[in-house]
């Protein structure tokens, strides 16, 4: 008998070790690193925090969905991962959680020299024609912005680059979508920047067409 029950406790004991071992593993994922970046999110994701009016104080948490939290995968920002955010003229800190972010802090904090991503204002319009040619279902607009792929499609543009001067690069669906919830259409061009190359992007219903800048005035 005695027996019988020192090995249920030690057996307890395992596995209440196990389990809080498996705890504090899971807890060590959530490391709180300070990201030196400002993200921006979608107008969709920017109205969930406006309808809760979560820039009126601390600690709010916003749900995402799963599309929205693979997005944050997609650039590396992890959960516990804590960094700025501005919506509404408001700058916030926040932190990536397991269904979606916290707002920690709100008020003055310098992000001036902050890179933003995935998407950025950009001054360097001399580079992309302002050549329109729209036709029917396509919308040719240049956007004065400057998107940041994540890093495996950078890689996968990377790839296709070499002696062209104008590449087709296929995007996935997951990707076409992210394009699309920063409202880039297809027949939208815009910026990125690919292995330290500025470049002009075109969204296409399959994925990019790519120039290099010296191609960009005949578009």
């Amino acid at each position: 008998m005695k027996t019988t029950t020192m090995i249920q406790t030690l057996t307890a004991t395992a596995i209440g070790f196990l389990f809080s071992t498996g705890l504090a593993t899971a807890h060590s994922d959530h490391d709180n690193t300070r990201l030196d970046m400002q993200w921006k999110f979608s107008k969709k994701v920017e109205s969930k925090i406006q309808a809760r009016d979560t820039l009126e104080g601390n600690s709010y948490y916003i749900g995402l969905s799963k599309h929205e939290q693979d997005v944050l995968n997609h650039y590396n920002i992890r959960l516990g991962h804590i960094f700025t955010t501005q919506v509404d003229g408001v700058i916030a800190q926040v932190k990536r959680t397991m269904a979606g972010i916290q707002v920690m802090d709100t008020g003055f904090m310098d992000i001036s020299m902050k890179e933003q991503l995935p998407i950025r204002p950009v001054n360097r319009m001399s580079l992309i024609s302002t050549h329109s040619m729209n036709h029917a279902g396509h919308d040719h607009a240049v956007k004065p912005y400057e998107w940041s792929f994540g890093n495996k499609t950078q890689d996968r543009l990377a790839n296709r680059l070499g002696q062209e001067d104008v590449v087709f690069v296929g995007l996935t669906k997951f990707e076409q979508d992210l394009l699309h919830n920063y409202d880039i259409k297809v027949g939208n061009k815009f910026h990125t920047v690919v292995i330290g190359q500025v470049l002009q992007a075109e969204c296409t219903s399959g994925g990019l067409r790519l120039t290099t800048p010296s191609n960009q005035v005949n578009m």
